[in-house]
């Protein structure tokens, strides 16, 4: 684009299931509010049989954002970066708190969400464009 600086940043991570139903069987409604969105857990816990798949994926999924902004965790909360559902269905990332004032010399940033699921693990693949 020209006239338009912008930075292109991905981040992948990989999460065991059966850590995520452990540590909801053993810490229930705390674990879920301190990490998830009301948002998220509405959306992850409307389907029983798959609920720990989406939890797992949206823990990956806030993990690569903070791989893909190169900022790691200091200062900013799991609930700071929440993975939000488009009309379409389509995941994308809405950044709250803590995490929008990291981001703030980006400009506008463009996010695509991926995941994937297989048996006992979930990976989400981020990706993010800022314009500057």
């Amino acid at each position: 684009m020209a006239g338009q600086t912008f930075l292109h940043r991905i981040g992948t991570d990989l999460v065991h299931i059966p850590r995520i139903e452990g540590m909801l069987e053993r810490y229930g409604k705390q674990f879920l509010n301190r990490v998830y969105t009301e948002g998220e857990q509405h959306y992850c816990l409307a389907s029983k049989p798959h609920r720990a798949n989406r939890l797992a994926g949206r823990w990956a999924a806030k993990e690569a954002v903070t791989k893909a902004l190169g900022t790691g965790w200091r200062g900013v909360g799991y609930r700071d970066i929440e993975v939000v559902r488009l009309a379409s269905g389509e995941p994308t990332i809405c950044l709250n708190g803590r995490a929008v004032l990291l981001v703030e010399r980006f400009g506008r940033l463009d996010w695509q969400v991926s995941f994937s699921h297989d048996r006992e693990y979930a990976v989400a693949t981020v990706s993010v464009i800022g314009f500057f």
